[in-house]
């Protein structure tokens, strides 16, 4: 077995409070012993003290537990006790589902549409047009970054398209 085998390792609760302690205090070196120590009572604290003592005769006593402290996580990141992160890194180590969250996902998708249009601008401005009536149930925004970076190559005369005589200068009203 090589090392490209083994799956990658969540971080241990140890990983957790390093970059814990080194977020309240920069540059400083834990004392001696205090990440073992504290590691120790973290695992000991939510063994014995928050599970209960009736789970071998309660086979969902865990489940329980393991709902009311993902409940109590949620609560306190709702209230601002406790950020997203943290909790979820703590769910992490104790192998829980982490908590669901919003994310603002930015795409830039490589997209070709056959337009017809009289010119450039008028292809990008249908095309644009096209797309949005196309993703209009999608909760979604489109932002669209101006020309610059689009590329529009000019085809024949698009015989199947009848021909115009309004002077709007596109082909689709």
């Amino acid at each position: 077995m090589t090392s490209a085998d083994v799956p990658p390792r969540e971080p241990a609760l140890e990983t957790i409070l390093h970059t814990s302690w080194e977020a309240f205090h920069p540059g400083q070196q834990a004392p001696l012993g205090w990440l073992t120590y504290t590691t120790a009572q973290v695992l000991s604290h939510l063994r014995q003290t928050h599970t209960p003592p009736d789970i071998a005769g309660h086979p969902d006593a865990i489940d329980r537990f393991h709902r009311q402290l993902r409940e109590a996580l949620a609560g306190a990141v709702c209230t601002e006790q406790v950020s997203t992160d943290a909790a979820n890194s703590l769910l992490e180590v104790l192998d829980l589902p982490l908590l669901p969250r919003r994310w603002q996902v930015r795409l830039t998708l490589p997209l070709l549409i056959d337009i017809t249009a009289t010119t450039r601008e008028d292809a990008f401005t249908n095309a644009e047009n096209t797309i949005e009536a196309a993703l209009a149930d999608l909760p979604a925004l489109i932002e669209w970054d101006g020309q610059e970076g689009y590329e529009a190559l000019g085809g024949g005369l698009d015989a199947d398209e009848p021909l115009r005589q309004d002077g709007d200068g596109t082909a689709h009203g």
